[in-house]
């Protein structure tokens, strides 16, 4: 008898032992559990991040792609500006006959000769010396034979001019 009691007390103290070690096992599993739980909640808010983010994304791919298709219809309508401004400047030259810019050159130097014939007319009635049959000379009434090729021509025809106008007093 004495052995089973040995015996039943070996069974006692194991069956402690394995309690002890079902609690700490039990223990163990339940902290694993929270950190698994934990683990859990924070994959869930990253999915609910991510899910935000794709739809960010996905926003501002239309956005970019309404972007792209506006700067087409921008470039569109420059390309059509560009042209329209090119037809009338052939309009213009097949009028004008010559080019817009070479029109231009020619009303400036019609100007310009304009206002040194009207100064050569002030500085000879000034001295008192009036030009006889010559009327008053508007700015576009001189019209020029040729076009100067670059303002000295200019210079040197005016120089002439008044060369001759010396040479007849």
């Amino acid at each position: 008898m004495e052995e089973v009691l040995v015996e039943n007390k070996k069974l006692v103290d194991r069956e402690k032992k394995l309690e002890k070690r079902v609690k700490t096992v039990e223990a163990e599993n339940s902290s694993l559990l929270k950190r698994v739980e934990a683990g859990q909640t924070g994959i869930d808010i990253m999915k609910v991040r991510i899910a935000e983010l794709e739809e960010e994304k996905a926003r501002r791919d239309e956005q970019n792609e309404y972007f792209k298709l506006k700067n087409k219809e921008l470039e569109a309508a420059n390309a059509k500006k560009e042209h329209e401004i090119y037809m009338m400047n052939k309009v213009l030259e097949n009028l004008l006959g010559k080019f817009v810019e070479q029109k231009f050159e020619e009303i400036e130097v019609e100007e310009v000769r304009a206002r040194r014939q009207a100064a050569i007319d002030a500085e000879m009635k000034n001295k008192g010396k009036g030009v006889e049959g010559v009327s008053e000379v508007t700015k576009r009434a001189i019209v020029p034979s040729t076009v100067p090729e670059s303002p000295e021509d200019v210079e040197e025809d005016d120089e002439d001019e008044e060369d001759d106008e010396v040479e007849k007093r």
